[in-house]
C-alpha cells in the first residue's frame, strides 16, 4: 500500500483523514507546518504527498518539487490564482476542502496512477469498487457491502445495467462507481430522461446536423458520441418516450446513431448505464414501456437499497455530511447520541436525499454549537400535502393531479425550485418545464 504524507495545520482535517486512510491500508504520516514537511521529507521517501496550500510557516507549494513524491495541493482558499501556479513540478491534482471520504479516495488513485515512473504492476489500487477507481458510497450495512460486491462484479464488463431504487438512495453514485472500475478516463455522460422536451431528446441523444431543424446553427454531437468509450448515463429511462424508446432500441442493438438531419451511421463505443425509480416490468404491463427495450436494457441489473434498510448507515451519513457542512458553513462537526437516535429511529421515506437535507438544517439550527444537539422540529412528520388526497376524486387527470402536488410542494417550500424539485425527485429542469407549462415560470425571490 502507499506511503503518504499529509501536511495541513487543521487538527479536525488531519484527525478525520488519517484513520480514515489507515483503515484503507494506507501508510499515513502527517506535518502540521513546512518545516516539519522539509524535515520529513528529507529523510523518507513516500510515494504521494497531500499538502494545505496556505501553512502557518510558509506556502505548501513550495514543497513540490521535479524529484519528490506526486503532489496533491488540498486547500480550504481556492483560487484562480493559485489553481494556475498550482500546474507545475510534481503537481498532479487540486482539490479543495471540505473533501469527502470519495472524493479523496478518487484523488489518491488518480494521483497514484498518473505519477510518472509508476508501472501498472507498482500501482496501488484505491479500495474503491472493481479495484479501479475509488468508492464513492458511504454505507457499511450488509445491503451496501452486498451493493459493493455487485458493482466489483460488473463493473469490469460493458454489459448494459439497470440501476433501480427509490428516489433519493444514490443511484447516479452506482452509475459513476461502474463507470470509474472500467473506463476512469473516458467521460461519463448523463441524461435526465425526464428532463428534456420530447421534441429535443433526439438530439440531446444523437445529435443533429445544422440546419435539420429551427435553431440547429451548428452541428452537434450527441450523447453516444460524446461518451467516447465512456458511458452514457440514462438516468429515469422509463420517463422516456415511446418513440425514443425505439430510437435507443435501435442504437443499443447496432451501436451506431444517425444524427437529427444526417444521412449516415455513425459508430459508437459507450457503456450504457440506465437508472429508474419505476416499476418498469409494470410498465411494460401497461403498454407505457417497451418489452424488448426493458429486456436490452436488464440483463444486468443492481437494486439500491433504501435507507430504512441500512441498519447503522445513519450515523456513518450523518457525521459525513455535518463534516461537509462544517467546511461550508461553520456548523457543528459533530451530532448527540440523542439525535443520533432520532434520526435511525426515522424510516427516511426521501433516503439519503432527506438525510441530507435535514442534516443541513440541524447544521444551520445549531450554528455557534460545537456539537448538534438539536433537530428541527417537523423533521419527522412528512408535510400535509404528502398523505391527503382529499381534494381529489377518481378521474381526475393525471396531469392535473401532477400540477396540483407539484404546486402545493413549492408553496410547502416558499417558492424554492431547488428544494421543490428535491422533496419531489425530479431534476430542477423538469421542474422548470412543468412550471412553465402551469405559467409559473417566474424567477424565484
Amino acid at each position: 500500500m502507499a506511503n503518504i504524507l499529509f501536511v495541513d495545520d487543521d487538527p479536525d482535517f488531519i484527525a478525520a483523514v488519517q484513520p480514515l486512510l489507515r483503515d484503507e491500508g494506507y501508510t499515513v504520516e502527517v506535518a502540521a507546518s513546512f518545516q516539519d514537511a522539509r524535515a520529513i521529507l528529507d529523510g523518507q521517501r513516500f510515494d504521494l504527498l497531500f499538502v494545505d496550500l496556505m501553512l502557518p510557516d510558509g506556502n505548501g507549494l513550495e514543497l513540490a518539487s521535479d524529484d519528490g513524491p506526486p503532489t496533491v495541493i488540498i486547500t480550504g482558499h481556492p483560487s484562480i490564482e493559485s489553481a494556475i501556479r498550482a500546474v507545475r513540478g510534481s503537481v498532479i491534482d487540486y482539490i479543495v476542502k471540505p473533501v469527502d471520504r470519495g472524493q479523496l479516495l478518487r484523488s489518491i488513485e488518480r494521483a497514484l496512477r498518473e505519477a510518472p515512473g509508476r508501472h501498472d504492476d507498482d500501482k496501488t489500487p484505491s479500495p474503491g469498487a472493481g479495484g479501479g477507481a475509488a468508492d464513492p458510497i458511504i454505507g457499511e450495512s450488509e445491503p451496501m457491502k452486498a451493493l459493493r460486491r455487485t458493482i466489483v462484479e460488473y463493473g469490469a464488463t460493458d454489459i448494459i445495467v439497470l440501476i433501480t431504487g427509490e428516489s433519493g438512495t444514490g443511484k447516479e453514485l452506482v452509475a459513476q462507481a461502474l463507470h470509474d472500475a472500467r473506463n476512469p478516463e473516458e467521460p461519463f455522460v448523463a441524461l435526465n430522461c425526464g428532463a428534456i422536451p420530447q421534441e429535443l431528446l433526439a438530439s440531446e441523444l444523437f445529435g443533429h446536423e445544422k440546419g435539420s431543424f429551427t435553431g440547429a446553427a451548428a452541428r452537434r454531437k450527441g450523447l453516444f458520441e460524446r461518451a467516447g468509450e465512456g458511458t452514457v448515463f440514462l438516468d429515469e429511462i422509463g420517463e422516456l418516450p415511446l418513440q425514443q424508446q425505439v430510437a435507443l432500441l435501435r442504437v443499443l442493438e447496432t451501436m451506431s446513431v444517425q444524427r437529427v438531419g444526417g444521412e449516415r451511421e455513425i459508430d459508437v463505443a459507450p457503456r450504457v448505464i440506465a437508472a429508474t425509480n419505476r416499476d418498469l416490468a409494470h410498465d411494460v404491463g401497461e403498454g407505457a414501456f417497451r418489452e424488448d427495450l426493458f429486456f436490452r436494457i436488464s440483463v444486468l441489473t443492481i437494486h439500491v437499497p433504501p435507507l430504512r434498510e441500512r441498519e447503522g448507515d445513519v450515523a456513518l451519513l450523518a457525521r459525513h455530511f455535518l463534516l461537509q457542512y462544517a467546511g461550508q458553513y461553520g456548523t457543528p462537526r459533530e451530532i448527540s447520541d440523542e439525535c443520533l437516535v432520532r434520526l435511525e429511529a426515522y424510516r427516511w421515506p426521501g433516503n439519503v436525499r432527506e438525510l441530507k437535507h435535514a442534516l443541513l438544517r440541524a447544521a444551520i439550527l445549531n450554528r455557534g454549537e460545537t456539537v448538534v444537539r438539536t433537530l428541527p422540529d417537523d423533521f419527522e412528520q412528512p408535510p400535509e400535502w404528502t398523505h391527503r388526497a382529499e381534494d381529489l376524486v377518481p378521474g381526475t387527470p393525471i396531469r392535473e393531479v401532477e400540477r396540483r402536488l407539484i404546486e402545493k410542494t413549492l408553496d410547502h417550500f416558499d417558492g424554492n425550485r431547488k428544494m421543490t424539485a428535491d422533496a419531489l425527485g425530479v431534476s430542477l429542469k423538469t421542474l422548470y418545464n412543468r412550471l412553465r407549462d402551469y405559467g409559473r415560470a417566474s424567477p424565484e425571490n
